[in-house]
């Protein structure tokens, strides 16, 4: 067998006894249970974090200046948010207002973050250095509720006037925010799923190395049919689970957003390429990160020697993922400059950055240059660790041609 029939036994032998394992149905429900849980905690918590995170002001002041202040304040977080502005808790002030303000400030059952004394015309705030929020929120405050009262005591204060809306059912502007935010979603997408399924390849190698099945399969078949079948391998049984994760959570977001759309209109957002292309270029592009990936871990993991060594390369591994995530993230956002361009250049980062092009731009023969680039790198990552596999592990030397792949073996054989 040349090397691509032997890299399909290695792939059907590991695929099916990965598959027909019985824990195999626990590693499918696992991410599924993982991600019903964050949801319903980050529900049920929600509220208390915006509550907790929202700082509160003590308004220790006449009256008029705190009923002023109070409604100023209702009316711009009405139409800016409620979350914009801090909360103000309005205090009977003391003879000693400095001294009742470092009180409020020290009691750590009002959590005030900062004291507002004075007047509307010579207002006192006091607090830390390091609470610009609420500083500058209130002194946004302070100067409408100043402009409000002079505007009413000239009787000059103008009437609210309702704006007229014509409706229209796109603008560019909208429709280039919500491709940027299509386009950061599928990289975040490409990347988790990468990252839980990608990264056991570190393991895979250790096993069969202990039990010299190894020294076995690398006397019957090229060794770079084994890298390349694992990884193929892997890559099936990764879109085993991506297909069945997708049928269930895309049902449960379906579902939300039938019912969404009845309370609220939601944004018609489509990518540059079309809905059909799109979804064919994410499973390339995903395709090509974990094959890029999973060459590079199953390299670096053919190193170890046993378990405890893959849990130490584990964490660097994850670290460097990170990093190649905040690069591919810079094409996004970014139109021009050397770390936009190095974004869509660099193998390990360039599929999640094309993946964000295709969101934005509808042109097509750049998804080709960067498939073919890819797949070069893919081979010459497989062709570079089992090289390094044969010579720091098997201790034998290389033969053949550095990118002879397998065709003059089959020619020799006949």
């Amino acid at each position: 067998m040349n090397l691509w029939e032997s890299a399909w036994v290695i792939a059907r032998r590991d695929f099916v006894a990965s598959v027909f394992s019985r824990f195999f149905i626990l590693f499918l429900l696992a991410p599924i249970a993982l991600i019903g849980f964050m949801i319903f905690f980050n529900v049920a918590t929600e509220r208390q974090d915006r509550a907790a995170s929202q700082p509160v002001v003590a308004v220790v002041t006449d009256s008029v200046t705190a009923t002023a202040l109070a409604q100023t304040r209702a009316r711009l977080a009405g139409n800016a948010g409620e979350q914009n502005f801090p909360i103000l808790r309005n205090v009977d002030p003391a003879e000693n207002v400095p001294a009742q303000a470092r009180e409020l400030l020290a009691d750590e059952s009002g959590n005030y973050t900062a004291v507002l004394s004075g007047t509307l015309d010579r207002p006192v705030l006091t607090g830390p250095m390091r609470s610009e929020f609420a500083t500058r929120r209130m002194q946004l405050l302070v100067d409408e509720s100043r402009r409000t009262a002079a505007l009413e005591g000239a009787h000059a204060a103008p009437q609210p006037v309702e704006l007229d809306r014509v409706v229209t059912e796109q603008a560019s502007g909208s429709l280039a925010t919500g491709r940027r935010l299509l386009g950061q979603g599928t990289q975040s997408l490409i990347f988790a799923v990468t990252l839980m399924l990608a990264t056991l390849l570190l393991s895979t190698l250790v096993e069969e190395k202990t039990n010299k099945i190894i020294e076995i399969l690398a006397a019957s078949v090229p060794l770079e049919s084994i890298f390349l079948g694992k990884l193929v391998a892997m890559l099936g049984i990764s879109l085993v689970g991506l297909g069945l994760w997708t049928g269930v959570i895309g049902s449960g977001v379906l579902l939300f957003f039938q019912f969404a759309s009845n309370f609220i209109t939601l944004p018609d957002v489509s990518p540059a390429v079309g809905w059909p292309l799109f979804i064919l270029l994410l499973l390339l592009y995903y395709t090509m990160n974990f094959m890029l990936l999973g060459a590079l871990f199953l390299g670096i993991g053919g190193q170890a020697t046993n378990i405890r060594e893959v849990q130490t390369i584990s964490m660097p591994v994850v670290l460097l993922q990170l990093m190649v995530l905040m690069l591919a993230m810079n094409a996004v956002s970014g139109t021009q400059g050397v770390m936009y361009w190095i974004a869509y250049i660099f193998p390990f980062s360039s599929p999640m950055s094309m993946i964000a092009l295709a969101a934005k731009s509808g042109t097509l023969w750049p998804h080709l240059l960067a498939l073919a680039w890819q797949a070069f790198w893919v081979f010459l990552i497989v062709r570079m660790s089992s090289r390094l596999f044969r010579r720091t592990v098997l201790k034998s030397g290389t033969t053949g041609s550095f990118f002879n792949f397998g065709f003059r073996r089959k020619q020799a054989a006949n």
